[in-house]
């Protein structure tokens, strides 16, 4: 994203401020350790290549597999426990809480990125329209705030993906009872869906999450926040204004007051 906001006399571009803290880090480090696991002692044709005709293979890969299952549902119940036990979890959950502007920001930014709007104001066709209602020609991307709505949709695609693993992989685990609860054909519409939710899931982290994360050009070769957990005030102002405006805000009126 390209900067055309104005700066605060109150936030230095290079000041640091904490965005993932370390017990945040340690979970994001632990859900990437258990989906990578999974994914590969998941997917058949990495099964089939590693371990064609090996019993003792198949065997350790279904073990391997269940070990980074379990490994997943703690790290989701840390998570759960953190967002709703902690003061800094529960800021963090109230702010990721999708609302209507993240429509009306994804509408913008599609609009934005589009670049119709603009092409059709500059040559001028429907110029009263737009000079009348300049919304509409898009001329600059949504401002943020500490969770834009791509984030806010990875987090909840997470969350319902993982529902959905879950219950699907507990019956597949445990064959018998599935059996007993449900008729043979249900069985079978677990193993479908825990395996092509397997599939999304990691094509979305393949393209839509690095992509975002690490291989935009605002941010490339990787952004280092999953790492250290640190921004500045620079990246605050181009990728999280309205954050950023709330923080220099309050800056100011403690200086007012002092």
């Amino acid at each position: 994203m390209s900067d055309h906001s104005t700066a605060s006399p109150f936030i230095r571009d290079e000041e640091v401020f904490v965005r993932m803290t370390f017990p945040e880090r340690l979970q994001h480090f632990a859900l990437i350790l258990s989906f990578v696991l999974l994914i590969v002692t998941g997917l058949p044709l990495l099964i089939v290549r590693l371990a064609p005709d090996s019993v003792t293979g198949f065997f350790l890969r279904g073990v391997f597999h269940r070990i980074a299952a379990v490994v997943l549902i703690l790290t989701l119940l840390w998570q759960f426990l953190y967002a709703i036990l902690t003061a800094r979890g529960r800021e963090m959950l109230r702010a990721i809480r999708p609302g209507f502007r993240d429509v009306r920001d994804a509408f913008q930014a599609f609009g934005h990125n589009l670049g119709i709007a603009g092409f059709l104001a500059h040559k001028g066709i429907g110029k009263r329209f737009f000079e009348k209602h300049p919304y509409w020609r898009f001329a600059e991307p949504p401002a943020f705030d500490r969770y834009n709505f791509i984030e806010k949709f990875e987090v909840f695609a997470v969350v319902w993906g993982s529902v959905i693993m879950i219950v699907s992989g507990f019956f597949m685990w445990n064959v018998k009872l599935s059996l007993r609860l449900f008729p043979l054909w249900v069985h079978e519409i677990f193993v479908l869906v825990h395996g092509y939710e397997a599939i999304l899931a990691f094509l979305a982290i393949l393209v839509w999450h690095m992509y975002n994360v690490h291989l935009n050009p605002d941010v490339f070769p990787m952004s280092r926040i999953w790492l250290d957990g640190k921004t500045t005030g620079r990246d605050l102002r181009e990728h999280h204004r309205l954050e950023y405006e709330r923080i220099a805000a309050r800056r100011e009126r403690a200086a007012m007051n002092n």
